[in-house]
């Protein structure tokens, strides 16, 4: 959520919003320079704190090119770096991207991007289409199909970006047989992103550090769930036992998951979760369970989810399926249909396309093929041969 308050900052700078923080934090450049400033707010803070991933994910589309710094924006449309990335006197450096362009026209000299540009940058270049319709260059956000920040498409950027360390413990969390939101638990416990004191306090967050259930010792992940005296007791008790040789809570879990078979895993992950309830019960209620209660709890919820599991409804089989062949339909009354396929050369850096017209009949209105410079993928070929046939 904060990516996506720091999204709307870059991408919507006339909101009142953006004006406050504008004029308070970065009030000479935009979001994307901005730096953290003297005595900033926690809310400032927090959201700058997503500014690296934003931008990562983050590309200009091309319109006029006047708004567009050649060397200090992310225009070039590549995943893992949108920056130029050759070596530009500082006048081309700091020009804007329309000097690329062929005089009064919306179409790229690649004479003057051959000179003065590597091959890796040449190449990104001759994929980006230009719009004679689009006058502003606009961010739009790379990770998603259709340029939209979205939360999800935000998530699976920093999911690829930060992947986890190689572990079985990581393979083996997404096959347990338990609840959706245990396995998710399961998996913000392991990359140390839960709400315990220690997190807290490291984003200022004035709270307690001792445990609220035994006192003695650091709040941490590890601790509420394996070596605090209560769910070490847990562990004990149960028929996984407990290992006290580990030094952190994904040691202790790799090693738990490699002598265990699935059944024991499973039951570990919802002791797990009952072990974080019971701490939060504390919190909040003032109420502490017995181990036996966390234990019972656990067995019984994991024994009835997947017995519902196995109750699940299956539809039958409908004999009027799609058989899967792609037909051409008639457009409706007094509406015509435009047919659109691209073709990519990449050896040559073209892209040819073919469109054709017909009417509601079916009947054969008119047609157009043509072949242009770029290096697109096929999705952008087939758009770029929409405009053209709309055109």
């Amino acid at each position: 959520m904060l990516g996506k308050q720091g999204w709307r900052l870059l991408t919507n700078p006339n909101t009142l919003v953006a004006h406050l923080f504008k004029a308070r934090y970065y009030p000479n450049t935009s979001f994307a320079e901005a730096q953290l400033g003297s005595n900033p707010s926690y809310v400032w803070r927090s959201i700058l704190a997503a500014q690296l991933a934003i931008l990562q994910g983050s590309r200009i589309q091309i319109g006029g090119g006047q708004q567009t710094v050649i060397g200090s924006a992310p225009w070039l449309p590549d995943m893992d770096n949108g920056f130029i990335t050759s070596t530009l006197p500082a006048s081309i450096n700091s020009a804007t991207v329309d000097s690329l362009m062929v005089p009064n026209q919306r179409r790229w000299d690649f004479n003057v991007v051959d000179d003065i540009f590597n091959n890796r940058d040449q190449d990104l270049i001759r994929r980006i289409p230009l719009n004679s319709r689009l006058d502003k260059d606009i961010w739009f956000w790379l990770p998603d199909s259709k340029g939209l920040f979205t939360v999800r498409s935000y998530y699976r950027m920093l999911d690829t970006l930060h992947s986890p360390p190689s572990s079985g413990a990581w393979r083996k969390l997404w096959h347990l047989h338990v609840l959706a939101k245990v396995k998710n638990f399961l998996w913000r416990a392991m990359a140390n992103v839960l709400p315990t004191a220690d997190n807290l306090l490291q984003r200022r967050v004035e709270v307690q550090a001792s445990c609220p259930i035994c006192h003695t010792s650091t709040e941490t992940v590890f601790h509420v769930l394996v070596t605090s005296p209560f769910a070490k007791a847990c562990w004990i008790s149960s028929v996984m036992g407990f290992n006290g040789s580990c030094v952190s809570f994904v040691h202790w879990l790799e090693d738990l998951f490699s002598r265990c078979n699935i059944d024991d895993c499973s039951l570990t992950a919802m002791v797990c979760w009952g072990l974080w309830l019971n701490m939060n019960n504390k919190v909040w209620n003032d109420v502490k369970w017995r181990v036996q209660n966390v234990l019972n709890s656990a067995g019984q919820n994991l024994f009835l989810w997947q017995q519902a599991r196995k109750s699940v409804y299956v539809p039958p089989f409908s004999d009027s399926a799609a058989h899967g062949c792609v037909c051409w339909l008639k457009p409706s009354i007094g509406w015509f249909k435009c047919n659109v396929d691209a073709a990519i050369v990449c050896s040559r850096g073209l892209i040819s396309f073919g469109a054709v017209i017909r009417s509601a009949g079916g009947d054969f209105i008119a047609a157009k093929s043509d072949i242009l410079p770029g290096s697109f993928e096929a999705r952008e070929a087939k758009a770029i041969g929409v405009r053209e046939a709309l055109s």
